[in-house]
């Protein structure tokens, strides 16, 4: 079924549980389940979806809204291999084609295909009969070659300051991004200092000589900044979460970090000031499962840069004899009141427990095994 959502043609794919739509366009996907009465819905849209387009920029800035799969994964300012790749390559806004689709019983699931460098993406979305719960899988076939790739998921949140719990699996290290992300000069603004190896996440130093709660957001209106978190292999999967007590609920990622190496955020909070952001996306967080150097593009993801040195991984190793899978699992889930963000999450038979900070233990149905099927 195709739907217009924010002026974008969508395929639809709905249960009781939760409800999907993905732009044809881009593959950009949103996700609400009904919560109190009405419907929650944790993703965010570009304020500018129903303006006319500048003329010139990439279709995925139009586009721009919740989660959609980046291959290469970057900024792609840098031609690789004699090859120059728009803005998080055409997966984010290339025309997506309807392969199949499954409805009956109790099965929704959804195909998408897009050619790409020569070979194919297939985009594969389930959603669980039991929960808020999908299951998301972009099967990359016919391509060689080393690219960064990931998941670009971004989440909207209230205006209130410190509104959301940002909670994540304990990684290995952490980093601001390695440069100045915006220029004054350009009408940009950053907030990190540059190229710190983050101890603490809530506290880290500010251009201002102060410092910042990374747990916590939005904060310091005015500012855009980039965090990259490599995640520990060791772990069977690794979540990310974003917790939002007062409107009752939590939005959570689950990931195979042998797969998926690092969680980078994007705090998008009223720091661009030209066209088309002009200070209008305010409490925006990019919540991206990678494996990149933070969102440079495949040149500097490739090419050894100071995380690869270090012995973690920054590309996808692509092959045309065997296709690579990528896969994250997302949910919602329903919080107590005092709820106040998520300490881990762990495997329980056919489900996740959710291990509240508090003491609280929230199970959710989930078939954890989706990430490493073979």
């Amino acid at each position: 079924m195709i739907e217009h959502e924010y002026g974008q043609p969508c395929y639809v794919l709905a249960n009781g549980k939760i409800r999907v739509s993905i732009t044809v366009q881009g593959g950009h996907l949103r996700a609400s389940f009904p919560h109190r009465g009405g419907e929650a819905n944790p993703f965010f849209v570009a304020p500018w979806w129903s303006e006319a387009p500048l003329g010139g920029e990439d279709h995925i800035t139009q586009v721009l809204r919740g989660d959609f799969f980046c291959l290469p994964f970057g900024g792609n300012a840098d031609p690789y291999q004699g090859v120059k790749y728009g803005v998080h390559g055409i997966t984010a806004s290339g025309g997506w084609e309807l392969a199949s689709r499954q409805e009956e019983g109790v099965e929704r699931e959804l195909t998408l295909s897009l050619p790409v460098y020569g070979g194919e993406v297939r985009k594969r979305v389930c959603l669980d009969p039991e929960a808020a719960v999908l299951y998301c899988e972009h099967r990359i076939a016919g391509i060689n070659g080393r690219l960064p790739g990931g998941h670009h998921a971004v989440l909207q949140f209230p205006e209130a300051e410190g509104s959301g719990h940002i909670d994540l699996s304990e990684p290995l290290a952490g980093f601001t991004f390695p440069q100045r992300l915006e220029d004054p000069a350009g009408r940009g603004y950053s907030l990190l200092q540059p190229n710190v190896e983050i101890e603490d996440r809530t506290r880290v130093p500010t251009v201002y000589g102060d410092t910042v709660d990374l747990t916590r957001y939005p904060l310091r209106y005015g500012h855009e900044d980039v965090v990259q978190f490599v995640s520990d292999t060791s772990r069977e999967f690794c979540f990310s979460s974003v917790t939002f007590p007062d409107e009752g609920y939590l939005f959570f990622q689950l990931k195979d970090p042998r797969v998926l190496s690092s969680t980078l955020l994007w705090r998008s909070n009223g720091g661009r000031h030209y066209a088309p952001w002009s200070g209008r996306v305010r409490g925006a967080l990019g919540l991206e499962e990678v494996t990149s150097y933070f969102a440079y593009g495949p040149k500097q993801s490739a090419e050894p840069n100071p995380l690869s040195k270090r012995g973690w991984r920054t590309c996808l190793e692509l092959s045309r004899e065997k296709p690579t899978e990528v896969r994250l699992i997302m949910g919602l889930a329903a919080v107590p009141a005092g709820f106040t963000g998520v300490r881990d999450i762990t495997r329980e038979g056919r489900a996740v427990l959710i291990h509240g900070k508090g003491g609280e233990k929230l199970r959710v149905p989930c078939s954890v095994d989706f990430l490493t099927r073979g």
